[in-house]
């Protein structure tokens, strides 16, 4: 049965599962509802790098130090501030804090926006008249997992994180594909018809998209479960699914047919930036894949 969700889509990202997948695909201030094509994000720390050429002849600190932290399989917040700003303040004092006390493998690294010698990093991001504080979180596979344009808590910024599947699914979308994700448990009678209805969705999608399963006995994923508000005692399976603009275009309770599966993964939803009464901030834009 399909769910018709009652949440907006905000600035093309996946507001409705809470995925906060910010590949940045919307602009505000382009005209209408151009989009960015997810695949043009796949390696946004190697375009920092190599992007800025015609402005520098090798890339700045920043851009070398983001660079080997992912490498180095890290975690990285990119957080762009200016001097005096006592947001950006605040926001510092709470990353410094969380950088000491979590467990993960994280990186900090601090991005004074208005210094010429980050240029190329800035640029490439599209970062100049983006809200302030900005902090972006790379995973180890180099792309950009979330963004917060404002003051958030250690809490926040450690839930960000992705969870094993949620950052799979993350991976899809970056690579410009479709994505379908089906939530169940061993003990659900028509568990094994429904996955076989993903698996034989994902063969007619010939590449264009992908199939994640995740047990909803997983403690590893039970974060991942509670941001998309699933009951982990639900009697059925349940089934999102997410085109390659990293957009929510399916909702599934229960039986689900293939074709709508496939329908639903390369629909395309046109949508603009967030209203100014929405609450949300429309991310910077992607560097563009060259």
């Amino acid at each position: 049965m399909l769910i018709r969700s009652k949440s907006k889509l905000a600035c093309g990202l996946i507001e409705a599962l809470a995925l906060i997948i910010t590949i940045f695909i919307f602009s505000c201030g382009k005209q209408g509802d151009e989009s960015v094509k997810a695949q043009e994000t796949t390696s946004e720390h190697q375009q920092t790098s190599k992007q800025v050429q015609g402005e520098t002849t090798q890339p700045s600190v920043v851009s070398q130090r983001l660079s080997q932290s992912l490498k180095d399989g890290k975690y990285v917040y990119l957080f762009f501030y200016e001097s005096g700003n006592v947001d950006c303040e605040t926001m510092e004092r709470n990353l410094d804090s969380f950088a000491r006390t979590t467990k993960k493998k994280v990186e900090i690294i601090k991005v004074e926006r208005k210094n010429p010698k980050n240029n190329d990093i800035v640029t490439s991001l599209k970062a100049q008249t983006a809200p302030i504080p900005l902090t972006l979180l790379y995973d180890p596979k180099s792309a950009i997992v979330a963004f917060f344009a404002k003051v958030v808590t250690e809490k926040e910024l450690t839930e960000a994180i992705p969870s094993p599947k949620k950052s799979e699914a993350l991976q899809y979308v970056h690579q410009g594909k479709g994505v379908i994700l089906c939530f169940s448990n061993k003990d659900m009678p028509s568990r094994g018809e429904i996955q076989t209805s993903c698996s034989q969705a994902k063969s007619k999608l010939a590449g264009k998209g992908e199939y994640v399963s995740v047990d909803l006995s997983d403690p590893n994923e039970a974060g991942f479960i509670r941001e998309l508000k699933i009951d982990p005692n639900t009697p059925k399976p349940v089934t999102f699914v997410v085109n390659p603009q990293g957009q929510l275009t399916g909702k599934y309770e229960g039986e689900v047919q293939v074709t709508d599966l496939v329908e639903a993964a390369t629909r395309v939803v046109k949508s603009g930036c967030c209203p100014p009464s929405s609450g949300q901030a429309c991310p910077p834009t992607n560097p563009q894949k060259k």
